[in-house]
């Protein structure tokens, strides 16, 4: 069945014997591997109209995701594998099951084990193929703003803004992809799941977390490599003092990237440093080289609308125009500069800075390796009510602040400094603002507030 408009192949990259997934020491999956293990597992699965999909392993994930695909049901990709997120989304998905590699502590609802089917389950299959309208998966925010909102993807545009992404980011068959973010955030299932299944790229199983199962991961791969991180791992990676193996290219998201540490990395790794630009409800739309160019480059389709409050955006692979949660200054030539978030826009006295501007000042500080600038909930005018808590061994709330000065206007120093030793960010790398909000109402050795 050729590929049409309408209908699409579960591997529209598909090339039988060429690798798909590098599952360690040596081991390979191809393509046609991949597929008839895919439909085994389908004969097996529960019946159920949602699947929560909580396996860490790549490959198990995208085994368990295809197998959905297979069956007709909706996968859910929550924004993390705690039991208490899955029971909170199974109250709105009635009838949903879920799937997991490991055993999830706490967990009370019906649970199959995703394992890989032996070769006698396995036998030749032809290619599926998925309808491009149909609903496939349901993606959830990370919380890191507000509480985790639902956003489904047809499988239609999901093929598509692979393909765009690929296009940009120069993918192909002959690529390897290391991936340390999670499958259930939109950017790794973009990029590490829907990119291999478009192109043909072989990706690792492992999702390593490390700077040296990073680097070992990556000595595993065959050239030309891709690294697909977050800005944390990134900043773990360079402070780790390794050796590390060719890397064609290195992809980042799900933070801003300061362009000191873009440059440290493209130095240490040889390599280029990419950034995506993107949300769970648009995929990834834009893109730029960090440490040569401040503005941001469209996708080819990508089509911005200025309106009273704010830009909405249209795609090929977009079901509908959809508003953009940021604040974008729209360039003459056709790109952007980003502003920052709209809910994280701050005022006061007048003056206005958003918080990622803010992290990125605070996180530039010799000695700071981790930090973050909260706000009060609700509060968009926190005169001398802005917090940091920060990651910074040896450091003072005076040389903080000294270490801000010039370069963010003084009416946004932080009143509250709490030093930890670690910021609570979930697998994605991001921070949840509920968890920030704990620590803040948590008296804590290490906090120092202005005199």
């Amino acid at each position: 069945m050729p590929e049409t408009p309408e209908s699409l192949p579960l591997l529209p990259g598909f090339q039988a014997n060429r690798t798909l997934f590098l599952t360690g020491s040596a081991g390979v999956v191809t393509h046609r591997e991949f597929l008839n293990k895919a439909d085994a597992l389908a004969r097996t699965l529960p019946t159920a109209p949602y699947l929560i999909n909580l396996c860490n392993n790549r490959y198990l994930f995208a085994l368990a995701f295809a197998a959905g695909l297979i069956r007709g049901a909706v996968s859910l990709f929550p924004p993390n594998r705690l039991a208490a997120t899955a029971h909170e989304i199974a109250l709105e998905y009635p009838g949903a099951v879920c799937l997991a590699d490991t055993s999830v502590e706490g967990l009370e609802l019906p649970l199959g084990v995703v394992e890989e089917p032996d070769s006698l389950a396995c036998v030749e299959r032809a290619m599926h193929f998925i309808a491009a309208d149909r609903e496939v998966f349901i993606g959830f925010t990370s919380g890191s703003t507000g509480h985790p909102r639902p956003h489904p993807k047809r499988w239609g545009d999901l093929v598509g803004c692979a393909r765009a992404a690929a296009r940009r980011f120069g993918f192909g068959p002959e690529c390897s992809i290391v991936a340390t973010v999670v499958p259930q955030h939109m950017y790794g299932m973009e990029l590490s799941i829907m990119v291999p299944f478009a192109t043909g790229a072989a990706v690792a199983a492992a999702r390593p977390f490390f700077p040296a199962d990073i680097r070992d991961a990556l000595a595993r791969a065959p050239a030309p490599r891709i690294l697909v991180a977050t800005p944390v791992h990134l900043a773990s990676c360079v402070e780790a003092g390794l050796t590390w193996p060719s890397v064609d290219r290195v992809i980042s998201a799900t933070a801003p990237l300061s362009q000191t540490l873009a440059e440290r990395v493209e130095s240490l790794l040889s390599t280029r440093v990419l950034e995506v630009y993107g949300s769970t409800e648009t995929g990834s739309i834009a893109s730029r080289r960090t440490c040569r160019d401040p503005a941001w480059t469209w996708y080819e389709s990508v089509r911005p609308l200025r309106e009273a409050d704010g830009v909405r955006v249209t795609a090929d692979f977009l079901p509908a125009a959809t508003m953009l949660g940021d604040l974008l200054e729209l360039d003459g030539d056709g790109g952007f500069h980003l502003l920052g978030r709209a809910a994280e826009m701050l005022k006061v006295g007048g003056k206005r800075a958003s918080l990622a501007d803010l992290n990125l000042k605070l996180t530039a500080i010799e000695g700071v390796r981790d930090g973050v600038f909260v706000a009060p909930d609700g509060d968009r005018d926190p005169v001398g009510r802005l917090a940091v808590i920060a990651v910074a061994p040896g450091l003072t709330r005076q040389a903080l602040i000294a270490g801000l000065a010039g370069r963010i206007d003084p009416v946004f120093y932080p009143r509250r400094v709490v030093f930890v030793d670690r910021l609570p960010r979930n697998e994605a790398g991001k921070l949840p603002r509920e968890s920030l909000l704990r620590i803040l109402e948590t008296p804590i050795q290490g906090e120092q507030d202005a005199d």
